[in-house]
């Protein structure tokens, strides 16, 4: 039997390395042919791609460097992806060009990663078996990696079984899909994190609506005192209207007070999360450029919300009514449903309408595109929305209720015996406004925080924000 086998450096006819290529045994060789991958063409001959001259570059870190310079500050683009959403991927038809011709030889199949072949010259031991465990003991399925894969599925580049890289985190929460704790530890983060911006402008807010909520109370007290007292019917409803001026007076002002503490946070919350610091009078340059559009559009939800509730229980008021005649505890029923009916679809409306404002401010996109945005972002996580937004708003309560029992008490105090003799004591109203100041100034930037990171953790989710996040804070590896 004839060796046909040869070395290729002892042959005169081979050729000479091109220049700059690596020798035989040194890092970079180029494969031998039945090494080579690629699909091989059709007389079974291995294709060969030369090597073409390398240099060799030095190591790039893929964490933050404290001895490194800081990168340039990038503009993150928080506007919404256009390009379109990827489709299935289609295949050609049998017997078209895109297949290798008839008798070429397959690829190289995929290393496998089992256990590894027995060579010559070595014991074998047998690969162990991982079957049902002996004396009966339970089998116990591990649980799914952070991003849901299954157990056992890693990600490319990544050892282990399961593994998963640490996300860069430049600001108040990771860029990952966030979970609930990390959206209310967030909330609170950012509050830490800057203190002097965040509670400066929630404590000017507060200011406000506590000032104009005390005006409101102390109208309402002349009110009941004249209402009390010998005064004319005249005077006693030129002081109850004054009265409902009052309340109506600071409601709007409340509600508009509202919609800039949501657009300065909202500017606050999206620079933190790159890690980034805006004082005061920055946000309220982006705010205010963006003051009418955000004024619109909380106004169109306010009126879509009130259209539905006042047409779902007029609904449900005249079905009850006209049931009535049949059966009284039949239309009482009816109409009962149909309210909880009604009050249910005007809630699943204002959850998928969260988080427009919050796209307005970031995208600077228009009243109705922040509409379709919430929409488009809600749809397939409600109930993850609505939860941890009801979750961040009970806690909120109960900080506001916390805060607010001092003064409560004092207030209380100050009206237990002004209250039975049908007056209102001024030092009532100013322990409830102080109430109100001091738990607005906490509650606030909280609740708007929350909705904030409820919209980066939807758009992480749905359209992979956390890339441009991470490039935009320059900590991209």
């Amino acid at each position: 039997m004839s060796d046909d086998t040869h070395e290729t450096a002892g042959d005169d006819n081979a050729p000479e390395p091109a220049p700059g290529a690596p020798g035989p045994g040194e890092p970079g060789r180029a494969a031998v042919p039945s090494e080579a991958p690629g699909w091989p063409v059709a007389d079974g001959t291995p294709t060969l791609i030369t090597p073409a001259d390398t240099t060799r570059m030095g190591e790039h870190p893929t964490t933050v460097d404290p001895s490194l310079p800081p990168l340039p500050p990038v503009a993150p683009s928080w506007s919404s992806p256009s390009t379109p959403p990827p489709t299935a991927p289609t295949y050609p038809a049998p017997g078209s060009t895109a297949y290798p011709p008839a008798g070429a030889v397959p690829p190289p199949a995929p290393p496998q990663y089992g256990a590894p072949a027995p060579q010559h010259g070595t014991p074998q031991y047998a690969a162990p078996t991982y079957g049902a465990p002996a004396y009966g003991a339970p089998q116990y399925a591990a649980p799914p990696g952070p991003y849901g894969e299954p157990h056992g599925v890693g990600l490319p580049g990544v050892a282990g079984w399961g593994a998963v890289p640490m996300a860069p985190k430049p600001g108040v929460v990771p860029l990952r899909p966030l979970g609930v704790g990390e959206i209310l530890d967030g909330a609170i983060s950012y509050i830490r994190r800057d203190p002097k911006t965040v509670l400066g402008i929630s404590a000017v807010i507060s200011l406000v609506i506590a000032v104009v909520q005390f005006a409101a109370l102390a109208a309402t007290s002349r009110s009941l005192n004249l209402a009390t007292g010998s005064a004319s019917f005249a005077d006693a409803l030129a002081s109850g209207l004054g009265s409902v001026s009052a309340s109506a007076v600071q409601s709007l002002v409340a509600w508009v007070l509202g919609v800039v503490a949501t657009g300065l946070l909202t500017v606050v919350m999206g620079q933190a999360v790159l890690g980034r610091r805006v004082t005061a009078s920055q946000a309220w340059d982006r705010t205010r450029a963006r003051f009418w559009p955000l004024l619109g559009l909380t106004l169109l939800v306010s009126v879509v919300e009130g259209v539905l509730v006042v047409v779902g229980l007029g609904v449900a008021v005249l079905a009850g009514w006209a049931l009535t005649s049949a059966s009284t505890g039949l239309g009482v029923t009816v109409g009962i449903l149909l309210g909880i009916a009604a009050v249910v679809l005007v809630v699943w409306v204002s959850i998928r309408l969260l988080l427009a404002p919050v796209a307005l401010m970031l995208e600077s996109a228009g009243v109705v595109t922040s509409m379709r945005r919430s929409w488009t972002l809600v749809q397939g996580a409600w109930w993850r929305t609505f939860g941890i937004y009801v979750l961040g708003s009970i806690l909120a309560a109960i900080v506001s209720s916390v805060l607010a029992i001092p003064f409560s008490l004092v207030g209380a105090l100050l009206s237990l015996g002004s209250i039975q003799n049908g007056t209102l004591p001024i030092g009532y109203t100013l322990s409830v406004s102080l109430a109100t100041l001091v738990s607005s100034i906490v509650v606030i930037p909280f609740t708007s925080g929350i909705v904030s990171l409820l919209y980066i953790d939807r758009r992480i989710r749905r359209e992979a924000l956390d890339i441009e996040l991470a490039r935009a804070a320059g900590v991209a590896g």
